[in-house]
């Protein structure tokens, strides 16, 4: 390596002492009655403020991996802009991550399994609208394009309930004792035509025990929209088909409903918040409401908040329209060029990325006033309401920090009871929060499960192959009563 190149790095290394790659202060800090408090730049230690009227827009994407602190961030976010603004947050809740925190804030959870949400409502548009609107939503989740027979069928279908001599009354105004059009409806018309291949792409939505679109509506999404903190627990039905399509109509509902509140251009305050978390099959696609919602939200003070594990989820058009962007910890390559190529920014962010503990973040905002070049900077750990209590893992060579709470519902999702977990609980007790991973593969073994299973979990937690092997050679040295036994990893076949 040439001496001049090792003195220009050396000294590009030290330029960031000099001068920190952080926006002006003036930018990051507000009145804390005007702007969201977040923590810390990591070099001048600048309190960050977000503060929707500096930004270009009031969108966020919050990416990281398992336990990295995403919900963390999303919860302390939310409690603050309640206490600032006394704003309306709808969490469009994948996994159910925030059933138990809704409650102990004091806001409503509603459990899609148990609530029935007619799509044929009109919720304030026409009805040559909405039956686009559905149309559109069926394209996304049954590729209805591949099918232009059914696809017309369905749509002459969705007419006749609407506008056809038998059509039961649709009006908004109608109580709940008059009769609207459901799904069931439009599957019935299509086998009494003899369209049995269309009724079968409908009637999955519409079977007992699958017909959570197919009665009377429950729930009031207008209502839910001026009701304070209100998670819609989406994880409790059984498809991820069918929590897409309850996210696709909720999303549209809430997207009329932005539309007909009419544009605030002098209010600076977000009126609403609508959180995403792991939502991909609706944030990677186009034609879903989610771009419609990015792209004019900003209009009538609706936000945006969209959380993922995953950063190629999202369909770049959303990374183009988000004002801030909350990168945490990102292990794998793909994910981090993906968002570097989104966002720009540094090599020495990069790497800082990958070696980040929980609660560490990257943030890219993008303020209103005109900028010479975007900025990325660092923050020290996310400053939330409670204390963030982390899990360590020594997994060979390194070890992993994963959220506690996130750790424990892991732990939960793969079948572990609670006195299962509570064992757990009591040796990271005994480490003072930190258990080698040779120690944590003896009690999953020990508890009854296969070597695939357990590489599998490791894997989630973000330890590399490297530190898997040596995890398992730990293990087996363990065992056997001399010598070193060779591993060889067996493929996840989850």
């Amino acid at each position: 390596m040439k001496p001049s190149y090792m003195l220009s790095k050396e000294v590009a290394r030290k330029m960031i002492l000099v001068h920190p790659p952080e926006p002006r202060k003036d930018l990051l800090l507000a009145s804390p009655s005007h702007g969201v408090y977040i923590g810390k730049t990591r070099f001048l230690r600048t309190p960050v403020f977000w503060d929707p009227s500096k930004l270009i827009n009031p969108h966020i994407a919050v990416i990281g991996i398992t336990g990295s602190g995403k919900s963390y961030t999303v919860k302390t976010f939310l409690t603050r802009a309640s206490l600032i603004w006394n704003t309306n947050a709808i969490i469009l809740d994948w996994v159910g991550e925030y059933e138990p925190w809704v409650k102990q804030a004091g806001g409503k959870v509603i459990n899609l399994a148990k609530e029935r949400l007619n799509i044929l409502d009109l919720v304030g548009v026409q009805k040559r609208s909405r039956i686009k609107q559905i149309i559109s939503a069926l394209d996304i989740l049954l590729d209805l394009k591949s099918y232009p027979n059914e696809r017309d069928e369905i749509e002459d279908a969705l007419e006749a309930v609407y506008y056809g001599k038998n059509a039961k009354k649709a009006k908004n105004d109608a109580g709940p004792s008059k009769m609207r059009p459901t799904l069931a409806d439009v599957v019935k018309i299509l086998e009494e035509a003899g369209r049995k291949k269309s009724a079968r792409l409908l009637k999955r939505f519409t079977t007992e025990g699958t017909d959570f679109f197919a009665g009377t509506s429950t729930m009031d999404i207008k209502k839910l929209t001026s009701s304070g903190l209100v998670c819609i627990d989406l994880h409790g039905l059984p498809s991820e088909e069918m929590r897409s399509l309850a996210g696709l109509t909720i999303l549209q509902y809430i997207k009329e409903l932005m539309r007909s509140e009419g544009m605030q251009p002098d209010n600076k305050k977000v009126k609403l918040f609508v959180v995403l978390d792991e939502a991909w099959k609706i944030a990677q696609d186009e034609r879903s409401d989610v771009i419609t919602i990015v792209r004019e939200g900003r209009k009538y003070n609706f936000s945006l908040v969209i959380a993922t594990q995953n950063p190629t989820d999202m369909h770049k058009t959303i990374f183009s329209n988000i004002g801030s962007v909350f990168v945490l910890r990102i292990i794998l390559k793909e994910f981090r060029d993906y968002v570097r190529n989104s966002i720009g920014y540094s090599d020495f962010i990069d790497g800082e990325i990958s070696k980040f503990g929980v609660g560490d973040a990257a943030v890219n905002m993008i303020f209103a006033e005109r900028q010479t070049r975007v900025m990325t900077f660092l923050m020290d750990k996310i400053d939330g309401e409670e204390p963030l209590l982390i899990y360590k893992i020594r997994g060979g060579e390194m070890i992993i920090e994963v959220e506690r709470e996130q750790f424990v519902r892991m732990l939960y999702e793969i079948g572990l009871n609670e006195g299962q977990l509570n064992l757990i609980k009591n040796e990271f007790s005994k480490g003072d929060g930190l258990v080698d991973g040779e120690q944590l593969v003896a009690i999953l073994e020990k508890f009854g499960y296969a070597r695939p299973s357990i590489i599998s979990f490791l894997r989630q937690l973000g330890i590399d192959e490297k530190n898997l092997i040596r995890v398992f050679s730990l293990v087996r040295m363990r065992k056997a009563t001399k010598g070193v036994v060779n591993v060889v990893l067996e493929e996840d076949n989850d």
